[in-house]
């Protein structure tokens, strides 16, 4: 019986919400300080500011899901096959309440979005406030195994609406960094005409403290970097740390870098020298002093792992001896990994393909100091 349970996927349209959420751009871009557009590029701009407006898609967990059975009063006056003679008053028996609970990733509000593609007959579940649906079923004669068949269906009408869900989150979230970098160019043209129209007044121009000169790009990149790696004695610009299950999306980026000129620690790059070394103290050099950066693919899959975790620990070592800048954080789901710092800025992967990334990472290594951006 499903007299508890909440229709999905009908409060709102989700064309609606995720317009209002491209309609942010303008006022988050504002809200960049002045002197970030000194210190980066358009492109880093641009990631950071759509790394925040990622509308997360919906996961089901259906690998997690746990079941609990608990005895209750029955309803069946609507049961054909019992004589009730008044089914206008709950004929109540004793029975038991089978509940199926399945946690979820993604942003919960998506659950009420109504999709462009959809049937006349949405899902139905529980809602708490978790990332978790339930669904109670109600069994007079006491039959678990009665239950099963009806989850797997509803779990897979559940599944094609969400399915009609994210294909409009992810085609959102593809077309974001484009119209975020669109805003951003044009900010970046208000605030070099106000800039010039203050100076034109004839006066002294007061500018924010701490304000970053504009970088110039170095005429050999490629030479600056190893020279730079030869002073501080580091092997590599940059590390990456991941797990392997995202390893296709990483891959792609460790390929571009290579063909960026950035010389990059990736495991399949070094199978080599890896071979025959005691990889928890050889790992621990890489990812604690001998990359400039590592860059950290945080997912559910990066937090539930050992090796990552280690990777991680030696990374976030640096960050506690006082050589802060060094971690670049990207999301690839909305997965919090232990120990990363609140205040480190991320981007998310879910705006940028892997041939964008790698560029932002060049840049990133190029930029003056190598520093992190405020």
């Amino acid at each position: 019986m499903k007299r508890d349970w909440e229709l999905l996927f009908s409060d709102y349209d989700l064309r609606a919400v995720l317009e209002a959420q491209l309609n942010k751009v303008n006022d988050t871009v504002l809200a960049v300080p002045a002197d970030r557009f000194d210190a980066e590029t358009d492109d880093l701009l641009a990631a950071s500011v759509a790394s925040q407006l990622v509308v997360s898609p919906l996961e089901l967990l259906d690998d997690q899901v746990s079941v609990a059975a608990a005895d209750a009063k029955v309803d069946v006056r609507w049961d054909p096959n019992r004589a009730v003679f008044d089914r206008s008053r709950p004929a109540l028996v004793d029975g038991l309440e089978v509940t199926y609970h399945l946690p979820f990733l993604g942003e919960p509000k998506l659950l009420k979005c109504q999709p462009s593609t959809y049937t006349l007959n949405p899902p139905r579940a529980v809602l708490g406030s978790s990332h978790e649906l339930t669904f109670p079923y109600d069994q007079a004669n006491r039959d678990v195994a009665a239950t099963k068949p009806l989850f797997q269906q509803d779990l897979a009408t559940l599944k094609q609406w969400i399915s009609w869900v994210n294909q409009q989150v992810n085609e959102y979230n593809a077309s974001l960094e484009t119209r975020v970098r669109s805003r951003v160019q044009q900010r970046r043209q208000e605030l070099t005409k106000t800039t010039s129209d203050l100076a034109s007044l004839g006066y002294a121009v007061r500018t924010p403290a701490g304000g970053t000169p504009t970088s110039v790009p170095p005429e050999n990149p490629v030479a600056r970097r190893k020279s730079r790696r030869q002073r501080q004695r580091r092997e590599y610009d940059v590390a990456l740390s991941f797990a392997g299950e995202n390893r296709d999306y990483v891959e792609q980026v460790a390929q571009q870098l290579v063909a960026l000129g950035v010389e990059v620690f990736y495991d399949r790059f070094e199978q080599v020298n890896l071979w025959g070394k005691d990889l928890a103290e050889h790992l621990g050099h890489v990812y604690s002093r001998d990359a400039h950066f590592v860059v950290i693919f945080a997912s559910r899959s990066y937090a539930a792992k050992a090796w990552p975790n280690h990777e991680k620990q030696f990374a976030l070592s640096r960050h506690l001896r006082g050589d802060v800048g060094r971690i670049l954080p990207v999301r690839l789901d909305d997965t919090e990994v232990p120990g990363i710092p609140p205040t480190i800025g991320y981007l998310d992967a879910r705006v940028l393909t892997p041939v964008k990334l790698a560029e932002l990472i060049r840049q990133k290594v190029d930029s003056a100091g190598g520093e992190s951006a405020p």
